[in-house]
């Protein structure tokens, strides 16, 4: 027969499924010896016959489909559930061994969900708990909480952390009840900037659960862990107080201000040193609900913190060593908001060797300036700035963005300087100016000669081409395929890219110095001259688009279906066909998240292709230009090269000279900015190709469950499986490497938290605040980074992904960071807010190369803002109005 009724402090091997997490938590520390209050659990198996009852209600059928009426009709009949003769018995007992070893009247009755304070949900104020229960309402106390896992809440929560709502399951913990002095909640990192070494305390005078349920702005305290000292404390304000009433039930009075602070320092570092002492037994970032009787501590809850960024071992130092500082490149330069694959990040690690040329070899790793990791790759700007590098550190897109500018500046440096540099990097630094001779006689070459450089590269282009296409790389193992591939994009770093983006750079900055004193009025045609670069990939990509958006063959298809299936049988124009065929070879593998090997490629997935031609078809029809968007925009950057000519004509014809020859430099080569990222992307699509033949293989042997599986797995892990699949060292079967694998990417993705900047101690630093001289301005104006000039007005468009919703012709995207993947919205696209990314971050240059006004450093746009709400953009100015 199962035990119905467990007291915490049993030694038996008890399981969250029968007895739920907060209980087994409670249970857990109790044989810890710390110091949990007396009490019991009510198991999952207590509550079967209730739940067997409710099961055979038809309400119980309904409320698997849906939130709402059903939700309440079964929580209604939950208040009446009798006791049957074993849980009324067992509870007897329950009570009497209670009452025998404390004698307290008064209780708190609590839920303990087998879903509740996991790793990955805490489900924290989803269940109900009463507090103050005397005998006579203990039964009513009990329905109560039980019937809280049919709240709508609890519900949805679990459809969204993917949880089953057909099975429910709840256990109940009833405590002793402290009337505590002073009570609150801690945990072991701070939630609001991710440190490691920082315990933050929130404490309210009375009980905790004013704390818990935001009733009150609790005393706050800032620990630092390792020093084992107060970093910061501050009084809490207005709010209420509950006390606990010696009859039942909980009293409640208003704090007011001279009401004094809730802790006493020495009752702080206690606070802090029980958070050390349960973290180090769990050995994961808590959080604890505590409590203060007459100058005695108690722990009444704790559970594993589920919204913290992890950090890779290898990004740590040890607690009070010399840290590091990290710029997050993969968000601030290529967008990225999520981290990437296993294989996916092993594989960018190669790239970066590459393209990095002889000094970036030297530096890419760990033990170098940038590296991959944890699904992202990184700089490390305490070793860049050692060596002097100062800015270059952060990946080019990052320049120009005054966000990340505005971090830097607020943060202490000496902190992250005392450590010392890896033996290899101060090898770098004595090599370096030898080593960059070669590319600054190339850069040198380009910037004086740029036609012949234009020609030679277009001249050799065709047999680069050509070697992606006979790539085969048949009999190598993935080390070396992956190694031969990277190699195809010397040509486009090395050999051309650098010295010719370069050279577009020193040009278009000696622009920029010709009109110092007339900055500000002719800002607008600085950047109009990045419009519609000749060579630019992400335009020729946005033209192919537009051409078939504009045919009629995309007119007469109402859905992809018989489009796709007239496309397999040629029987499209074979202007259309030609046209779909060259794009699909050109750009069908440019997508979002691009540079991730596991993200699937647009001509794996021609319905999506189709469905954006014939969004982007909406706004092409509504055009009332003769122009085609592209002749505009072409047109709009020459007339911003007149209009400076003539400017720098009244300066002198030296002054118009010179313009005119650094102009030719610029528009020769400032559209090849996203070529070396374009190979780039041709090499991941080759590789991915070839990854996911071995995983079809992998499947058809049950080594993995699908193909895309592969992508959890490392280069090495695949050579090792494919050369020894018996090995000791790596089981036949690869699923549960792969479920290791990715355990910290995953747990990162369910973070949901992004950063900018973070030191090796998990600490995140964020913006400054944005003041109202600067920043956001009165009646519902925000200013940020102007990226691409332009006055418009339109509809907010909200999209977490590119592929989320469609973007309708007119309306405003905004979005956290995009990349060039999202091109086929920048075309109905109005104008663009963006939260994060500089004048060089890939979506910015997609903008303006494409003349659409765009505004970028809007913290937390994506959230202020909502779909429908019409707002106006100001990309010359940086200013978005909110106008509804």
């Amino acid at each position: 027969m199962k035990q119905l009724v467990f007291p915490l402090s049993s030694f038996e091997p008890l399981t969250i499924q029968e007895v739920g997490g907060k209980a087994l938590a409670l249970i857990t520390m109790t044989r810890q010896a710390l110091p949990v209050p007396p009490g019991f659990v009510l198991s999952v198996s207590f509550f079967e016959p209730w739940l067997k009852t409710l099961a055979a209600l038809p309400e119980w059928v309904t409320v698997q489909t849906g939130v709402g009426s059903a939700n309440r009709a079964l929580q209604s009949l939950c208040r009446n559930l009798p006791f049957d003769p074993q849980q009324q018995a067992a509870l007897d007992r329950a009570f009497k061994w209670l009452r025998s070893i404390d004698g307290g009247q008064l209780f708190a009755v609590r839920s303990s969900s087998p879903d509740e304070d996991l790793d990955g949900a805490s489900f924290a104020g989803g269940y109900e708990t009463t507090l103050g229960v005397s005998m006579e309402n203990m039964a009513s106390a009990i329905r109560h909480t039980f019937a809280s896992s049919f709240d709508e809440r609890v519900f949805l929560y679990k459809k969204e952390r993917g949880f089953p709502t057909d099975s429910l399951r709840i256990a109940v913990i009833v405590q002793q009840q402290l009337d505590a002095d002073s009570a609150g909640v801690a945990f072991s990192i701070n939630p609001l900037n991710n440190c490691f070494d920082e315990a933050l305390i929130n404490a309210n005078h009375g009980l905790g659960e004013t704390v818990v349920s935001g009733a009150v702005d609790p005393d706050t305290f800032v620990v630092d862990r390792p020093a084992h000292k107060i970093l910061d404390s501050r009084v809490g304000g207005s709010g209420i107080i509950a006390r606990l009433n010696p009859n039942g039930g909980i009293t409640h009075t208003q704090r007011t201000a001279d009401t004094g602070i809730s802790l006493v320092p020495e009752q702080v570092l206690r606070i802090a040193k029980l958070l050390d002492q349960v973290e180090t037994f769990y050995q994961k970032p808590i959080d604890i609900e505590w409590a203060f009787v007459l100058d005695q501590l108690y722990l009444l809850q704790a559970r594993p913190i589920t919204t913290y960024l992890p950090l890779p071992d290898e990004m740590l130092t040890e607690p009070g060593e010399p840290k590091r500082l990290y710029a997050n490149s993969a968000l601030i330069e290529q967008g990225l908001q999520e981290p990437m694959s296993v294989l996916g990040t092993d594989f960018l690690g190669n790239i970066l060797k590459q393209v990095g040329g002889s000094i970036g070899k030297e530096a890419i790793g760990l033990d170098g300036i940038t590296f991959t990791a944890g699904g992202g790759y990184y700089m490390n700007l305490s070793y860049s700035l050692k060596l002097g590098m100062g800015g270059a550190a952060l990946a080019p897109g990052s320049f120009g963005d005054p966000r990340v500018t505005a971090i830097l500046d607020s943060i202490d440096m000496k902190q992250y300087l005392s450590g010392e540099l890896p033996i290899k990097l101060k090898s770098l630094r004595n090599k370096m100016i030898f080593n960059m001779l070669p590319l600054a006689k190339s850069i040198l070459a380009a910037y004086l000669r740029p036609a012949d450089t234009l020609r030679k590269y277009k001249a050799a282009l065709p047999g680069q081409v050509q070697r992606f296409e006979k790539y085969s790389g048949d009999g190598l193992s993935l080390q070396a395929q992956a190694t031969q591939l990277c190699e195809l994009l010397q040509f486009f770093y090395g050999g051309y890219g650098i010295p010719m983006v370069l050279a577009a750079q020193i040009a278009q900055q000696r622009i920029k110095s010709l009109f110092k004193q007339e900055a500000s009025q002719v800002q607008d045609h600085l950047i109009n001259l990045g419009v519609a670069l000749p060579g630019s990939k992400t335009a020729e990509m946005g033209e192919l688009m537009v051409a078939m958006a504009s045919s009629d063959e995309i007119d007469r298809y109402p859905s992809a279906e018989v489009f796709l299936s007239d496309l397999e049988g040629r029987r499209l124009s074979p202007e259309f066909m030609q046209a779909w065929e060259n794009f699909i070879e050109a750009f069908g593998a440019r997508c979002p998240a691009e540079i991730d090997a596991a993200t699937p490629r647009p001509k794996e997935q021609p319905a999506q292709i189709f469905e954006q031609l014939k969004n982007m078809a909406l706004a092409i029809h509504s055009r009332t230009s003769s122009l085609s968007f592209f002749e505009e925009a072409r047109a709009k950057r020459e007339a911003a090269y007149q209009a400076l000519y003539e400017v720098a004509l009244k300066k002198g014809k030296n002054k118009a000279r010179a313009l005119e020859k650094y102009y030719k430099i610029w528009v020769t080569f400032g559209g090849y900015r996203e070529t070396g990222k374009h190979y780039v992307i041709k090499v991941v699509e080759l590789f991915r190709q070839r990854v996911l033949q071995i995983g079809l293989t992998f499947v058809a042997n049950g080594r993995l469950d699908k193909p895309e599986q592969i992508f959890d797995l490392t280069i090495a892990d695949i050579d090792q499986a494919l050369t020894n699949p018996t090995s000791a060292n790596l089981a036949h079967d690869l699923r549960p490497l792969a479920q290791e694998r990715c355990q910290l990417i995953n747990q990162i993705r369910r973070s949901h938290l992004v950063a900018r900047i973070i030191d090796s101690r998990g600490k995140i630093y964020y913006p400054p605040p944005i003041t109202a001289a600067d920043g956001e301005l009165s009646g519902g104006t925000m200013h940020g980074v102007p990226i691409s000039p332009g006055v418009v007005q339109g509809r907010v468009k909200v999209l977490r992904y590119a592929t989320e919703k469609n973007l309708l012709p007119g309306e405003i995207l905004v979005a956290r960071a995009t990349d060039p993947g999202w091109t086929p919205l920048f075309i109905n696209a109005r104008g663009i807010i963006l939260e994060i990314g500089g004048a060089l971050q890939h979506g910015a240059v997609v903008a303006r190369e494409y003349g659409i006004p765009c505004v970028s450093g809007l913290d937390d746009a994506t959230s202020k803002l909502v779909d429908g709400q019409l707002v106006e953009v100001d990309g010359s100015n940086g200013i978005v109005r909110i106008l509804e």
